[in-house]
């Protein structure tokens, strides 16, 4: 619930000063430029990978921040662009999901009456009939580097493009260039779609089970029901998006709340949003307090139930000291407006074009 200081001229000024310093948006003619030059690379790397006869595309999905027009530029002069492109691999109708956790975590198993694949016989775990998440991951990346994208050249707009190949977690990122000057990256994630003949939406990725780990399963996906949740989502000149870049800036600023990701802020968004009616421009700050309201929540109830299969506990992975921490050194900040505003105010004073507030995408 807000609190009389949230809409307080100070405190409003306070929260537009850091949104205009630390969560400014990537925009214009380079945003628009690289969505083309990324058409011109998603058909080469398709014909490439469908070349070595194990991956084979089904279609190309879009995803994350970019897209959803919540991404936080880095710099003033670096908009540090990332695309977050899923690869779906055709075979996805051949598995079925089992032992799914409170995580969001399951096995694929192949169904006794699926087509051979060579892709299933190589990423098997041994002696059974469950797909490895791990050793698909590793193909996956290992085919990509058969594409030999270094080769990849194109002529746009008068400049040469070129790709570079990199190892990034669970994502392969492939990093573009523009006349030998970082333009871009795309982060290419394998997915699974086991959606059936009913229609209902079944997808998983190679996730690691935090941020940070090396322990990658299969993760129930819902990023095309977030990403049409943000489409259109601020039609009325709301101001929900900036909230969310907002919640990102702020979240990255502070070490105690650092171990939070994008999917913790999302839902915390999503469950505000619900709540509240009425997201004025001119209200930003009060629903800016209320989404952090909600995330404070969940921290107090160690549990924050997955907006889009609320069975799933987005907390799960995350040990009791580290939510113990975090409350702890947060003290209720949409209760305690002065060190609000003093924490808002030090970071603007701190912030430099170099300094990165971005990590959260």
């Amino acid at each position: 619930m807000s609190k009389e200081w949230h809409k307080s001229e100070e405190f409003q000024r306070c929260c537009r000063e850091f949104h205009d310093a630390c969560a400014r948006q990537p925009c214009g003619k380079n945003v628009d430029e690289a969505k083309e030059v990324l058409e011109l690379i998603k058909p080469y790397i398709a014909e490439k990978m469908a070349g070595q006869r194990i991956f084979e595309l089904k279609r190309y999905e879009h995803r994350g921040s970019t897209y959803e027009g919540v991404k936080i530029a880095k710099s003033p002069t670096d908009q540090d662009l990332e695309f977050d492109v899923m690869f779906v691999m055709t075979g996805g109708r051949d598995l079925e999901c089992h032992d799914m956790e409170l995580g969001g975590f399951a096995k694929l198993q192949v169904k006794s009456n699926a087509k051979p694949r060579e892709l299933f016989q190589k990423t098997k775990e041994k002696d059974t009939s469950y797909i490895s998440a791990m050793k698909t991951k590793n193909l996956f990346y290992s085919h990509l580097v058969g594409c030999k994208l270094e080769e990849f050249r194109k002529d746009f707009k008068g400049n040469s493009i070129t790709c570079e190949l990199m190892h990034h977690g669970p994502a392969t990122q492939v990093d573009v260039y523009r006349d030998q000057e970082k333009f871009f990256s795309l982060d290419l994630s394998p997915l699974f779609d086991l959606s059936g003949e009913t229609g209902k939406e079944e997808m998983y990725v190679a996730k690691a089970k935090k941020k940070g780990s090396n322990d990658i399963q299969w993760l129930r996906s819902y990023s095309l029901d977030e990403k049409r949740k943000f489409d259109g989502m601020d039609r009325d000149n709301g101001c929900r998006k900036m909230v969310l870049r907002t919640m990102k800036a702020f979240v990255k600023s502070r070490s105690e709340l650092s171990w939070l990701t994008s999917q913790h802020l999302k839902t915390a968004l999503f469950r505000t949003i619900d709540a509240q009616q009425s997201w004025k421009q001119e209200e930003f700050s009060q629903r800016f307090m209320d989404t952090l309201g909600t995330l404070e929540e969940c921290l107090d109830k160690r549990t924050m139930p997955s907006y889009f299969q609320p069975g799933t506990d987005l907390f799960e992975n995350y040990k009791e000291e580290t939510m113990e921490a975090t409350n702890r050194r947060s003290c209720r900040l949409s209760n305690n407006g002065p060190l609000m505003t003093k924490l808002l105010s030090s970071s603007i004073s701190k912030w430099k074009p170099a300094n990165s507030v971005s990590q959260i995408v």
